[in-house]
C-alpha cells in the first residue's frame, strides 16, 4: 500500500513539473517580445532624430553659401570631429637618392592624420613641409620649403602594408651638408584648424664638390715643374740627392744655357731603367 502511494506521488510531481516548464518558456518568450518592441521604438526614435538633424544640418549649410562663407562638405564632417593630431611617418621619411651621385638630391615625407584611438584619417587640406638644419647658422638652416593645395593633396594619398597618408616626394635645390635634420610638417583643413608635427629625417649629405665647397690654399695641387727643371732633390735625413743618382743619362743643362725641346732628339729623351 504504502509503496502505490509513493509511485502515485511520484507520478503527479512529474506531471506538475512537465506543465511547469512550458509556463517558464512562455513568459519568457513574452519578456523578449517586449525587449524587441522597446529596441523598435528606439531605432525609429532615433532615426526621426537623425533625418531631423540632417535637415537643420543642410538648411545650416545653404545659409552659409550663401553669406559667402566656406562650406565644409557634409562627409568631411565626421572626420573634423574625430582628428585629434598629425603625425610623420618615421619608416617612410627621410632622404632619397635618385641621380646616383653622392648624397640625396631629393627628399620623401609620409604624414597622416590620427584620432585619439590612433586610427588614420583620410581628411583633405593643404600642406605645407619645411626642411631645416639644425646644425647651420640661423639664417641658413631652413634647407626648402613646400606647398601643396588640397587639390594637389588629393592624389598623394596612398595606402599599403605599412599604413595610410599623404606621401610627398620633393627635390632638394642642393645636397645637405649633415645626416640629421630636422621635418616639419603642418596640414590646414577646411575650417581653419592647423594639425603640426615635427620629426628627425636622415638625409644623406653629398661631397664636398656637390656642396660648393671651397677647396682651401692647402688643397690646391702644386703646378708641374717645367719640362726643363731637374728634378728636386731629396729632402730625407740620409743626405741630399745628386743628380747622377736619379738618372745617370740624363745631362743636365749647361750653366748659361737652356736646351729647347723643340730641337730635342729621340735619343735625348730620358729612359727609364
Amino acid at each position: 500500500m504504502r509503496l502505490a502511494l509513493t509511485w502515485m506521488s511520484a507520478l503527479m510531481l512529474c506531471g506538475c513539473l512537465g506543465r511547469a516548464k512550458p509556463d517558464l518558456l512562455q513568459a519568457r518568450l513574452r519578456e523578449q517580445q517586449e525587449h524587441l518592441v522597446e529596441v523598435e521604438r528606439r531605432a525609429d526614435a532615433a532615426q526621426t532624430e537623425l533625418a531631423r538633424s540632417r535637415r537643420e544640418s543642410e538648411q545650416l549649410r545653404a545659409e552659409l553659401a550663401r553669406s559667402g562663407k566656406r562650406v565644409v562638405a557634409a562627409e568631411y564632417t565626421e572626420s573634423l570631429v574625430r582628428a585629434s593630431k598629425l603625425q610623420i611617418n618615421s619608416l617612410l621619411s627621410g632622404g632619397l637618392n635618385r641621380d646616383e651621385r653622392p648624397g640625396d638630391d631629393a627628399l620623401v615625407a609620409y604624414i597622416s592624420l590620427v584620432d585619439d584611438d590612433g586610427e588614420i584619417i583620410k581628411l583633405p587640406g593643404s600642406v605645407q613641409l619645411t626642411l631645416i638644419d639644425p646644425s647651420l647658422p640661423e639664417p641658413a638652416r631652413q634647407v626648402g620649403q613646400w606647398n601643396f593645395t588640397a587639390e594637389e593633396c588629393r592624389s598623394k594619398w596612398t595606402r599599403g602594408l605599412t599604413g595610410a597618408g599623404y606621401m610627398f616626394t620633393v627635390k632638394l635645390d642642393q645636397p645637405s651638408q649633415h645626416e640629421q635634420l630636422v621635418l616639419n610638417a603642418k596640414l590646414t583643413t577646411a575650417d581653419e584648424r592647423i594639425f603640426d608635427a615635427t620629426h628627425l629625417v636622415r638625409v644623406a649629405p653629398g661631397s664636398v664638390e656637390s656642396r660648393g665647397r671651397v677647396p682651401l690654399a692647402e688643397d690646391e695641387p702644386l703646378p708641374l715643374d717645367d719640362v726643363n727643371d731637374p728634378p728636386p732633390p731629396a729632402t730625407s735625413s740620409a743626405g741630399s740627392a745628386k743628380l747622377s743618382d736619379f738618372d745617370e743619362g740624363w745631362d743636365a743643362p749647361a750653366a748659361g744655357g737652356r736646351v729647347e725641346s723643340a730641337n730635342w732628339m729621340k735619343d735625348d729623351f730620358p729612359q727609364r731603367r
